[in-house]
């Protein structure tokens, strides 16, 4: 062999050389995508790893193991090692995609458009990435460009099924209902085994008020996935618009029970509950709705009568409810075996923590209660094991502002009790729990000069979240009061007046508010379910601002926070203390896109400021002239803007005026005492069968001080007949879009009576309707109105 020849065939070797682990990465590599693509992810996971471990710039490995850790749920490394490997090569269409839906899956949405679009100038005909694009754009609320990537994806592949699917997704949220109804048969054209499509499709149909075809939608879905968590959601829904109220309730358990996590379901299963009252006592029931009151969108003072008509079939409140009853009363009840036995029914503890009970005989129950506990700590005779019921108790009383009925004796007993905490409290000595809630029964601890004391001490859960309620925050709202700016004069005579009755009252006091599960656009939301209001040509704007006039303690300003997407709220209202009870409440939930303001309605025609939708609710027929107050909101929306009006209807509370009346003769004041006296009154006359003041003694308002004063003792109030609003809608060049009505069962009336395809909006129909069904508005009239 010659030395040229023996050159040559060394160069040969040292490439083979060289090359070897290259061709060893390359098997390893087929090797690791075929397991890859059998779903055996361990298997390919650990290959991808034997690669880097050889070469660890490997850029195929790193984007497909980058690939795995996105299927298992490890976005972050997946975003880690994709990013990594476009280092390397830069131009891989197919990493900048799955590095979009790494981002995609994280909420990161605009870093996901960002590498969307670096894997279409890469790949124009990247169909998938048009679509995924179109997504995430629909996430960010970008609809029309959503549109114009599905469009795109679907020039490309005309039967993308999902992109079909997708683009009726962004056309409904867009209000387009007809084109999304299209979108989703096109879909199902395609492929008639999409369960996701015919749930979306009866979504739509379910907005055109087309229920029985949304139902049959649904099923089909469930035919074909039978765990199909959403599909019963919405199932459930539509059985409830149709009055199908236990079939409902069948198919809300079973979304929840599919996925727990989902607060949309747990809503439509508190919606289903409010309209149910149970005729025994189960166990399952009642763990479901432990859960249901802990979940964020529950409002649990909506749920109240539901809860109770389950516990009063539980054995020991059935007894104890015997021993109170009101025709034959019974003295010899055992405070300590009643109190332990009903310490250990955690929904009656948590349903007393979160809203005033407003059933007639539990009240009694709870009186006769406190009265044995006040009675048995005078004595020091009470045990540790009631402790649960008794700190219940004084949250049940703190919620309803202590407006239970309290002898003479009470009233000294209970000025012993504090007397001898606050000598405890000077000589530092130890303070029993039972002591607190006592007192904390029957008035607020934050109004003793001792109470901050309390704070610094070491208690028990139970009395820690009483001391919490009753001082800590009382406190901080005094402290967020200074932070609420005003931004008009308050010198109007009536509204100084009203004023006056929130500072003593805020109202309404609530303890837990139901927060939206999903905010959507403002023209999404009025035409979906359950208003379905006829939007015409209304284009939703991006970042609505919003105003809510007259925002109380801040559970309204909450609600529209949540319910509407990109929401900016200015809430107002006449009461420092009610603002900073919303204050307090919307800090603590986390809220940072609502401004608190107090000011005059009357006066805010100087803002300076236009909104695109305005919310009053229940406030404007508080004012001295509320057509007056109406016509400034009205300056203040921008020309196709959209209101929200609530106002007392004439025909609804003809039992409110009787009682009102019944207030002037006897000549209650508003104080504290005097509404609780006259409540005692009310009662005993219900009881001797006057059925007005069963009526307003049945209504959930009568249950708290607050709440009692505002619907009996006002210092102003106005009401309104349909033909009076009609009348003023069209002075205020309003279009009327409809109303809203929780009562489902009122509406399907109507709907039978009135079954032509315009008469939601047809006032003289509301008006003929409620004519001859008086307490259709029992809860005001709430409706919807659009500036010409």
């Amino acid at each position: 062999m010659n030395r040229s020849e023996r050159r040559r065939q060394q160069k040969l070797a040292e490439k083979a050389a060289t090359n070897a682990p290259s061709l060893a990465n390359q098997n390893t590599l087929s090797l690791a995508v075929e397991n890859h693509r059998a779903g055996l992810l361990s298997k390919a996971e650990s290959l991808y790893q034997q690669i880097l471990k050889a070469d660890p710039n490997h850029p195929d490995a790193l984007h497909l193991l980058g690939v795995v850790a996105c299927q298992t749920g490890q976005y972050d490394r997946a975003v880690d090692l994709i990013t990594k490997s476009l280092v390397l090569k830069h131009d891989h269409a197919e990493a900048h995609y799955n590095l979009a839906n790494a981002f995609k899956e994280l909420g990161q949405f605009d870093e996901a458009v960002v590498s969307y679009r670096k894997a279409l100038a890469i790949n124009p005909n990247y169909a998938m990435a048009h679509n995924n694009l179109g997504f995430t754009l629909n996430e960010l609320k970008r609809f029309y460009e959503a549109i114009t990537s599905y469009h795109k994806a679907l020039s490309i592949q005309p039967n993308f099924v999902e992109a079909h699917n997708n683009l009726g997704n962004t056309l409904q949220d867009l209000g387009k209902i007809d084109e999304a109804i299209e979108s989703y048969r096109k879909a199902l054209a395609i492929n008639p085994e999409y369960a996701m499509a015919y749930n979306n499709l009866g979504n739509t149909l379910q907005k055109q008020g087309q229920l029985d075809e949304a139902i049959e939608s649904y099923r089909k879905a469930l035919a074909i996935n039978p765990d199909f968590a959403m599909a019963y959601n919405n199932l459930g829904s539509a059985l409830r618009d149709l009055g199908d109220v236990d079939e409902a309730l069948k198919c809300y358990l079973r979304a929840v029970a599919l996925n727990p996590q989902n607060d949309l379901y747990w809503t439509g299963l508190a919606e289903s509950l409010e309209a149910i009252s149970f005729t025994s006592y189960d166990d399952n029931l009642c763990h479901d709705l432990m859960l249901l009151l802990d979940r964020p969108t529950t409002r649990p003072s909506r749920l109240v009568q539901t809860v109770i008509s389950l516990l009063r079939h539980h054995p020991s409140i059935c007894q104890i409810l015997a021993l109170t009853d009101a025709i034959n009363p019974k003295t010899s009840i055992n405070y300590g075996d009643a109190v332990e036995q009903l310490s250990a029914i955690p929904l009656l503890l948590r349903i007393m923590g979160l809203s005033p009970v407003d059933e007639l005989d539990i009240e009694r129950m709870f009186t006769t209660l406190r009265r044995a506990m006040l009675k048995n700590t005078e004595a020091e005779n009470v045990g540790e094991k009631g402790l649960p019921f008794s700190a219940a108790m004084a949250l049940q009383c703190f919620a309803n502002e202590y407006i239970f009925f309290e002898t003479d004796a009470e009233t000294k007993a209970v000025e012993t009790l504090q007397k001898r905490i606050e000598v405890l409290v000077e000589n530092g000595g130890d303070i029993p729990p039972s002591l607190v809630v006592a007192v904390g029964s029957y008035r607020p601890l934050r109004s003793f000069p001792w109470a901050s004391k309390l704070c610094d001490r070491e208690w028990t859960v139970n009395v820690k979240e009483v001391i919490k309620r009753q001082i800590i925050e009382p406190l901080e709202e005094r402290s967020l009061r200074a932070q609420i700016p005003c931004i008009t004069p308050i010198h109007n005579t009536v509204s100084l007046s009203v004023r006056e009755q929130y500072e003593e009252n805020p109202y309404p006091r609530w303890i837990k508010t139901g927060l939206g599960a999903k905010s959507s656009r403002v023209g999404a939301t009025l035409q979906g379910p359950p208003l379905l209001l006829d939007m015409g040509d209304y284009v939703s704007p991006d970042r609505p601002e919003i105003l809510v006039a007259g925002c109380g303690t801040g559970q309204h300003a909450l609600g529209t926070a949540t319910r509407f997407s990109n929401a900016r709220v200015l809430a107002v209202d006449l009461s420092l203390s009610s603002l900073s009870y919303a204050l307090r409440k919307t800090n603590e939930l986390g809220f940072k896109n609502i401004e608190y303001v107090q000011g005059d309605i009357m006066e805010l025609g100087s803002l300076g400021r236009q909104f695109d939708l305005i919310e009053s609710c229940g406030v404007l027929h508080h004012l001295g002239d509320p057509i007056a107050g109406w016509q400034v909101l009205v300056d203040l929306l921008r020309p196709g803007g959209v209101m929200k009006i609530a106002l007392y209807s004439e025909a609804a509370r003809q039992d409110i005026v009787d009682g009102r009346l019944l207030i002037s003769e006897k000549g209650y004041t508003s104080s504290h005492e005097d509404i609780c006296k006259c409540r005692q009154e009310m009662i005993r006359m219900a009881e001797g069968g006057n059925s007005v003041m069963g009526m307003i003694c049945n209504g959930r308002d009568f249950f708290s001080l607050s709440n009692c004063r505002d619907l009996l003792f006002h210092v102003q109030e106005h009401r309104f007949t349909v033909p009076q609003i009609q009348s003023a809608l069209k002075g205020l060049k309003l279009k009327f879009l409809g109303f809203e009505i929780r009562d489902q069962s009122a509406l399907r009336m109507f709907k039978e009576t009135y079954p032509q395809k315009r008469a939601l909006t047809s006032l003289p129909k509301w008006h003929d309707f409620e004519r001859a069904n008086p307490y259709t508005f029992r809860g005001m009239y709430q409706f919807w109105c659009q500036k010409i």
